[in-house]
């Protein structure tokens, strides 16, 4: 969990007014770092090094590196529930929203959650864990939700829409491969080929005359 202290423990670092600002300044860093490198890989002095505090500010905050791993994964994980239902309640419609969904995750990606969490598992605790998982489970919910409207409406043929927003999660994976993005003139046109995928698949029967 986060630390929240009223006063000035012993050994706390000297940033009274600031701290709130130093505690965001941490999951920001520690979610970047996290989510490009993973769990392993990123250690809490370099997280400190970058913030320009100490070590022992770190642990103020936060009491452990997977609580902070926690905290700075469901953060991200947030951020993007938030911007996703911004973009499809805004659009005009759902292959418009998803384009947009598209071209966002392909311009910034970040190593694949179920990668990072089997490398973090023997870390967490069950609470840890199952804390990633709901934000995770929240924007497959979100997408779901959606694709469940598109399907009420026969813009969709009938599926399951779990599996649809799972679906769709995994090909935004393709921000991942430079040699994929590489020959596309912009994230915008991928963005579009891998909706166009999606929606319609790959035969040309529809087609045909």
């Amino acid at each position: 969990m986060i630390k929240k202290h009223s006063q000035r423990a012993p050994g706390r670092p000297k940033h009274a007014k600031d701290d709130p600002s130093i505690q965001e300044m941490i999951i920001k860093t520690a979610s970047k770092r996290f989510m490009e490198y993973g769990y392993e890989s990123v250690s809490l002095l370099q997280i400190a090094e970058e913030c320009q505090v100490s070590k022992p500010a770190i642990y103020y905050h936060f009491i452990s590196k997977p609580e902070l791993f926690k905290v700075a994964v469901t953060t991200v994980l947030n951020q993007v529930h938030r911007h996703i239902s911004r973009i499809l309640q805004e659009a005009e419609h759902l292959e418009e929203g998803l384009v947009t969904v598209a071209e966002a995750r392909l311009t910034n990606p970040h190593a694949e959650i179920e990668t990072m969490l089997r490398e973090a598992e023997p870390f967490l605790n069950e609470e840890q864990l199952m804390e990633i998982r709901q934000s995770e489970h929240s924007i497959y919910q979100l997408l779901a939700e959606h694709f469940q409207v598109a399907m009420d409406k026969h813009v969709l043929r009938v599926n399951d829409p779990m599996l649809l927003a799972q679906t769709f999660s995994a090909m935004m994976l393709l921000g991942n491969r430079k040699d994929t993005l590489l020959k596309y003139a912009s994230n915008r046109a991928l963005a579009k080929e891998v909706v166009g995928i999606f929606l319609r698949g790959t035969s040309n029967a529809g087609n045909k005359k």
